[in-house]
């Protein structure tokens, strides 16, 4: 199954990287969010590699919604996260792909086509890039600790995310704001970030990112530090969760708590 996850991913970002040079028009542009034509082409083209593979298993993707079959397999899929990136022409976007078996993550890979970046991890087995094994790193000073900021679309106001990120900014080294949330697990897999937050963000953009994460070794918990336990797969379920190397946790909680 993770082969076919990957065949499915690498279909959907051949065609995104050769449409991502152009100038795109949406068929809709908001406040916070652009619906683009190459969205839903390249879910169909994912949707047709899963269904060709597996016609019996439920698909749950962000363009169509849920397409019911066998509940004990259910697909979460985000055709191109990162889409208002992928519209002004920033590289940081990707194809996200996760198996929820009896209620439980199984699998994830998550793509990033320009960069020729392949994420995938299995329960158990561990996480890897383009095959090679993803570990966090162990960075142990607070100062030096780089991190990303994850919101859902239109659950926190400007004002309450300000007041939010405020302490970050001040005690760590970056805090960013990728708006790309499934690769942003990824970078916590390899090491090249140190912690993520999450506040009342959708599970589907981040689902095979955050297996991803916690098989390469990641902490990940709920903001009173109790150890995040994946639920099965509801639309509006909008958790606040944390991430990090492990050994920045507590005081990562810390500055939640301000």
């Amino acid at each position: 199954m993770i082969e076919i996850a990957k065949e499915a991913a690498l279909a959907a970002g051949a065609y995104l990287k050769e449409r991502f040079a152009e100038q795109l028009i949406p068929d809709l542009e908001l406040h916070n969010d652009v619906k683009l034509p190459e969205d839903k082409e390249s879910e169909r083209r994912i949707i047709e590699v899963l269904h060709r593979h597996f016609p019996a298993h439920t698909i749950y993707s962000e363009e169509i919604g849920v397409v019911r079959r066998d509940e004990e397999y259910v697909w979460i899929v985000d055709p191109l996260d990162g889409t208002n990136n992928y519209f002004i022409g920033h590289p940081y976007f990707s194809i996200s792909i996760a198996l929820q078996h009896k209620g439980d993550l199984a699998l994830g890979v998550v793509y990033n086509p320009v960069a020729g970046q392949l994420f995938w991890a299995e329960k158990g087995k561990g996480a890897f890039l383009n095959g090679k094994r993803l570990n966090v790193n162990t960075r142990l000073d607070l100062n030096k600790a780089v991190g990303t900021y994850i919101r859902g679309r239109d659950t926190v106001t400007k004002e309450e995310e300000l007041d939010f990120t405020r302490p970050f900014v001040l005690h760590t080294k970056r805090l960013m704001r990728n708006i790309a949330p499934a690769l942003d697990w990824c970078l916590l897999a390899n090491g090249w970030i140190d912690y993520i937050v999450m506040q009342r963000s959708g599970i589907m953009d981040v689902a095979a990112g955050i297996l991803i994460a916690q098989e390469a070794g990641a902490k990940v918990t709920d903001w009173q530090g109790v150890p995040y336990r994946h639920e099965p797969f509801q639309d509006e379920h909008q958790p606040s969760i944390m991430a990090s190397n492990g050994h920045l946790h507590e005081e990562i909680r810390r500055l939640i708590s301000q």
